[in-house]
């Protein structure tokens, strides 16, 4: 049994995807591409690379998720530094970055919002793939915001986004914005009781993930501030639980009644995304 194959073997009962997750933590301990890794799954590991790879098994084997044992993880093709005082980036949550591009892209000099930023994936990407923006981050969580400013420094764009330590948008007093063209947020959307019985519950931040008694304590809060800070013809994008499609496009609808409200679909057919037109 190659070196490739004895990983994923101990990873077999602590992944979804052993076999990928393998190639990617032996590629992280040996500083290979995965391509590599893949050409050569017979590799010997120094003492060194030894080491850090029974210290990574281990603390896989006591719950740590992979992207925490790593420190960093890929969203939208870029590498964001994360630790256990941000949630890790989904894949979903790419989708609302390719409309909120797409929405941007024949905008001049727009000013974007993102609410709940975490480890700061959504306004980064928007800063690498818009031009013109003016940016600003908000989170409730101080630790979570220091590794929301490492990531934008990190790729090139920390003069583009300010960072505000905030409860959503109560009494929120950023020094450069009155009002945004566009307003992005992934909330914590899971119910409480809900959350206490999945498996990411004690491994993730509680409170990237605790969406009240229905999921949708949060979004409500956000819907019910949201159109004093929303410019004219401005948009934004909520991503919800597949669970709560109706229930958040209706909040939307009492928030905005006179805005073009739609509720979109992920690749899965799953209700992943509330977008409101005004």
């Amino acid at each position: 049994m190659n070196t490739l194959e004895k990983i994923t073997t101990r990873l077999q009962n602590l992944s979804d995807s052993p076999a990928l997750d393998a190639q990617v933590l032996l590629a992280h301990i040996t500083g290979k591409p995965r391509a590599w890794i893949l050409a050569h799954p017979e590799i010997a590991l120094d003492p060194k690379q030894d080491d850090a790879l029974k210290g990574a098994l281990a603390r896989l084997e006591n719950n740590v998720p992979l992207p925490y044992v790593l420190g960093h993880w890929e969203f939208f093709g870029l590498d964001f530094i994360v630790t256990p005082d941000v949630l890790i980036p989904r894949p979903e949550t790419e989708m609302l970055v390719e409309y909120a591009i797409k929405w941007l892209h024949d905008k001049s000099k727009a000013s974007v919002l993102d609410v709940g930023t975490g480890c700061g994936c959504i306004p980064i990407c928007l800063a690498k793939h818009a031009r013109d923006l003016s940016l600003l981050a908000v989170d409730l969580s101080s630790s979570a915001l220091n590794i929301a400013r490492q990531n934008a420094a990190k790729h090139g764009v920390a003069e583009q986004i300010e960072f505000i330590q905030n409860d959503l948008l109560a009494n929120l007093q950023p020094s450069n914005f009155q009002t945004f063209n566009l307003i992005c947020a992934n909330l914590p959307y899971i119910p409480t009781e809900t959350l206490q019985g999945l498996g990411v519950y004690g491994r993730e931040p509680e409170l990237a993930l605790d969406g009240g008694a229905d999921g949708l304590d949060l979004i409500h809060r956000l819907l019910a501030d949201a159109p004093r800070w929303l410019a004219p013809q401005g948009l934004i994008l909520l991503e919800i639980d597949s669970s709560h499609g109706k229930a958040a496009l209706g909040l939307a609808k009492n928030a905005f009644p006179q805005a073009g409200v739609s509720l979109h679909q992920d690749l899965a057919g799953l209700d992943r995304l509330i977008k409101i037109q005004t």
